[in-house]
């Protein structure tokens, strides 16, 4: 089985996780490269880069502990190393035990330099992220379930914190043989908890991926993100290098 499914592939705002956990022991680097084309690129002026270094390491079978570093590019508006990242990975049952295999993930993001984002906006908030994960193996693919609900802790200049926010990334995954697979990813934000009523405030893509296991440590993914409403990204190109030792 593909090996870059044991860990997550990142993708700035476009993350998709499965069940499983790296072996223990194992350390994962992993190299994120995101280019946007869309209404916020637009608007800011610029379509922006986004480069994230993942590094992650699994202290038992159980759990998992991840640190991110994001660099935003946008000419003219951002060149800065803009996000500090930890993510605590918890599976809780042998795969396969029960129906639906369950993970939960926990990230903390820490908003830093000019609390900038990938698009140049400003008073970006530090941020807790929960994740449960759902996954269910078939003979010949898989089905991924990841609600994901965000909640601001603090933000410059006395900012007002957003409510929780509520998202999903989902997927299908197709193994083409023991080195190559194929995900049919489906993300979206559908905004505020307390405010969900207009789908044109919601940002929803469908992204096509493609990973390959290169060698036995190395791994390749290359995917494409199509927006679908009107506040979404017109089109993410998304790639990703791991190796694991």
């Amino acid at each position: 089985m593909l090996f870059l499914a044991v860990s997550s592939v990142e993708a700035g705002h476009l993350k998709l996780y499965t069940y499983d956990l790296p072996d223990l022991g194992q350390t994962v680097a992993t190299y994120n490269f995101d280019y946007i084309q869309g209404p916020e690129g637009d608007r800011s002026g610029g379509n922006p880069f986004m480069h994230e270094i993942e590094i992650e390491h699994s202290f038992t079978k159980w759990w998992c502990q991840s640190l991110y570093f994001d660099y935003a590019y946008l000419a003219g508006e951002v060149n800065e190393l803009n996000a500090l990242k930890t993510e605590f990975n918890f599976a809780f049952f042998e795969k396969g035990q029960y129906f639906v295999d369950f993970r939960l993930n926990i990230e903390l993001a820490l908003a830093i330099n000019n609390q900038m984002d990938m698009y140049g906006g400003g008073n970006a908030a530090d941020t807790i992220e929960f994740r449960p994960i759902f996954e269910k193996n078939f003979e010949r693919f898989s089905i991924v379930i990841g609600p994901i609900i965000v909640k601001e802790l603090s933000a410059p200049g006395g900012t007002p914190l957003a409510g929780p926010t509520l998202g999903y990334a989902n997927a299908i995954m197709f193994g083409l043989t023991d080195r190559v697979g194929f995900n049919l990813e489906f993300h979206g934000s559908l905004g505020e908890a307390r405010d969900m009523r207009f789908m044109n405030r919601q940002g929803h893509y469908l992204l096509p991926n493609l990973d390959i296991a290169v060698t036995r440590n190395i791994n390749f993914s290359l995917g494409t993100a199509f927006g679908l409403t009107g506040v979404s990204d017109d089109f993410t190109l998304r790639a990703a290098l791991q190796y694991g030792f």
